[in-house]
């Protein structure tokens, strides 16, 4: 699906048409304790720059949105998990990024690809199958007789595990062999090295890790997809979670100058250093009039 881009001119009329904040505006910010960090600083900063201020309270989703039910608090920034309470009729809400899964392996091993069942087989303790050799993936050449080691991060470093657990395998009860690192950067050092591995992580590596990023897929049959905000935005890349902004319906125009900020092009770094994969540009450029005429 295609997104129409807001051209200059028709950006200028909607900003002409928010309201401009003044010192004494406050907007208090309420939300998942996963973006606390760099998206806030960013919007803080940027609060400052427009005379409008921010308090904000990052104790996590289901705390976040009581204080929006209460009124104690006027714009939630929220990950939903599958159980979690979603907002009612009272707010509106609207994706600004995905959290992710990603599954990495060293450059030189010859796959491209994985889907559900193979991961299954390789991380999951009470599995229909269990995969202990590269050959069983499909490699070939030097990494087919090799044992697969799995790895992912601790609970600590954000919603990767958990999200692959609860996605991907039947039971969330991960095989005593799966190793748990403490950053990325250890997993990175540790599949580089003579035994290699399969690692659930966050996002992809850098540049010059010489590691890569296997497409994914449901199940066998299925086409698989890299993690491209496009792929994750539209849902063919099946592993991810959404970050909402929520807020009382009715107070888009209230809140038009965070929520384009949030949308906006300065604020995907901030976001990207947390893990979070902004939208697609149009996708971007779509929201902000959606949200601008509600």
């Amino acid at each position: 699906m295609r997104f129409p881009v807001l051209s200059v001119a028709f950006a200028l009329v909607l900003g002409l048409a928010c309201p401009v904040s003044s010192s004494a505006a406050e907007v208090r910010i309420t939300g998942s304790d996963l973006l606390d960090g760099p998206l806030k600083e960013e919007l803080a900063t940027y609060a400052k720059s427009i005379d409008l201020r921010l308090s904000f309270d990052l104790r996590g989703s289901r705390l976040g949105m009581e204080a929006l039910e209460s009124g104690a608090a006027d714009l939630g920034l929220m990950v939903f998990g599958v159980h979690d309470p979603k907002p009612g009729p009272a707010f509106s809400s609207a994706i600004i990024g995905y959290l992710t899964s990603v599954v990495v392996v060293p450059a030189d091993v010859s796959l491209t690809q994985i889907n559900y069942t193979q991961l299954a087989g390789v991380f999951g303790a009470r599995e229909l199958n269990s995969y202990r050799r590269w050959s069983e993936l499909g490699a070939l050449g030097d990494w087919a007789p090799r044992a697969i080691s799995g790895m992912a991060l601790r609970r600590g470093n954000g919603v990767s595990l958990d999200l692959f657990r609860y996605t991907v395998l039947q039971s969330p009860e991960l095989k005593p062999t799966v190793t748990l690192m403490d950053s990325a950067a250890e997993a990175y050092e540790r599949l580089r090295g003579e035994e290699g591995g399969i690692a659930i992580l966050p996002s992809a590596p850098p540049p010059g890790t010489r590691l890569k990023v296997l497409l994914l897929a449901k199940g066998a049959s299925d086409v698989a997809y890299p993690p491209t905000p496009e792929n994750l935005h539209t849902g063919d890349y099946p592993l991810r979670l959404p970050v909402h902004v929520v807020f009382r319906r009715g107070e888009a125009g209230r809140h038009s100058l965070l929520l384009r900020r949030l949308l906006a092009d300065e604020t995907a770094p901030a976001l990207q250093a947390m893990g979070v994969v902004p939208l697609p540009v149009q996708a971007r450029n779509q929201l902000v009039f959606d949200l601008e005429t509600k």
